[in-house]
């Protein structure tokens, strides 16, 4: 993984609750791994979440607007404090 990868960095980070875990996210790289275990159903916001950091790593999109779409897929599956 090179080093610009893993220094796209949300502009804040996120907290992210399951019933038996919680952790922060701070970067887009974070973000793609936590959706690859995903804990929920893998719906329309899922799906979009996905893309738009994957489109964040490969310098597409910003990481503004991935994390903006990480939160939405977070609400909808009830896993956002």
């Amino acid at each position: 993984m090179s080093a610009d990868v893993s220094e796209k960095r949300f502009p804040s980070p996120v907290r992210v609750v399951s019933p038996n875990s919680s952790l922060i996210v701070s970067t887009v790289w974070e973000a793609v791994e936590y959706l690859k275990r995903w804990p929920s159903k893998r719906g329309r916001d899922y799906r979009v979440a996905r893309q738009h950091c994957l489109d964040a790593l490969d310098g597409l999109r910003s990481p503004r607007a991935a994390q903006a779409s990480f939160i939405t897929a977070l609400k909808t599956a009830g896993l956002l404090v």
